[in-house]
């Protein structure tokens, strides 16, 4: 990053002309800062998010993708929330680094506010999946059987204060369920350990058991899903849980609101792009934009739910 400007104001500076932009105000070159792995289901989403974007942004712009990942996101997110905020870093990830990860971490070296939303650009629908074998037929005898068993039935997730992780927890507030918590750092693991039967369940997102003999039980959503017909949501099943996964583009604090302004713009046509609405359709998410504001109001609303549930729960450090 830093070689790159260098080099651009080593040009400018031979040719006399004024700074490179995409849009007036808006940079030429764009770092998408994603906060997982490459080939992570973000990751897979970034990627044709930075074309689209770029194509919407003109001007020989240049949108591009750098992985960040450790820290259960933290370090990507610290990293964006650190950036210069002229709209040249972005983040592109999932709300949770910004809405339960303060809480969960201590001595994060970024707060709630540090990102400021541009747009959301996906939804990550989570789902209640069981072996293929299993005996279980809907999520309510699950859920059953785990108050008639207290502590018998296990339940794997990406660890604590993960979406899924709140999921469970929420639906043993609601059941009584009483059941035995199995946090995963590989996804991949927890996947061969629900098909096996190590766990009676477990709460992944739809895109990673793609393909696999996992049978959903339900979908974390507000509506089924078209990929998932014959599968009901947890609100059809009278489990009102709040939790979603979702995330999209946010800039560093103190950004200035003309230039947030046309990266939500950008951000707003790239989703809507046929190349990402077909990606997201292709690895089992959904793409719904939303705008800075309506996206912001999202984010507030999961951080104060996070504050209070969080605590509940004891995940507070």
């Amino acid at each position: 990053m830093i070689a790159r400007r260098v080099l651009a104001a080593a040009a400018l500076a031979l040719t006399g002309a004024g700074p490179a932009l995409a849009q007036e105000g808006v940079p030429r070159n764009i770092t998408l800062i994603v906060p997982f792995s490459a080939g992570s289901v973000v990751d897979i989403m970034a990627r044709p998010f930075a074309e689209a974007m770029r194509a919407a942004l003109g001007g020989g712009a240049s949108v591009v993708v750098l992985n960040r990942d450790g820290g259960g996101g933290a370090v990507g997110a610290a990293a964006a929330a650190s950036a210069r905020p002229d709209g040249a870093t972005l983040y592109f990830g999932p709300s949770g680094m910004l809405t339960t990860l303060p809480f969960l971490v201590p001595n994060l070296p970024y707060a709630w506010g540090a990102l400021q939303p541009v747009c959301q650009t996906f939804e990550n629908i989570f789902v209640l999946g069981v072996p293929a074998n299993s005996p279980y037929r809907s999520a309510t005898e699950l859920l059953a059987d785990g108050r008639a068993r207290p502590e018998q039935i296990s339940w794997g997730d990406a660890g604590p204060g993960t979406v899924g992780n709140l999921v469970a927890l929420e639906l043993s507030k609601l059941t009584g369920a009483r059941m035995t918590h199995v946090p995963y750092r590989s996804s991949p693991q927890m996947i061969l350990d629900t098909q096996s039967g190590a766990l009676a369940f477990s709460m992944p997102t739809y895109a990673t058991i793609r393909g696999t003999d996992i049978r959903p039980l339900a979908v974390v959503a507000d509506e089924r899903q078209p990929s998932l017909p014959e599968v009901p949501t947890l609100k059809e099943l009278g489990y009102q849980v709040d939790w979603r996964g979702f995330g999209g583009v946010m800039a560093p604090k103190g950004t200035p609101p003309a230039l947030v302004h046309r990266l939500e713009a950008a951000c707003l046509d790239a989703v809507r792009s046929e190349g990402y609405r077909a990606m997201a359709a292709n690895t089992g998410q959904i793409a719904p934009p939303l705008n800075a504001a309506a996206f912001g109001e999202r984010l507030s609303a999961e951080y104060r739910n996070a504050a209070s549930f969080l605590r509940e729960m004891n995940l507070v450090r």
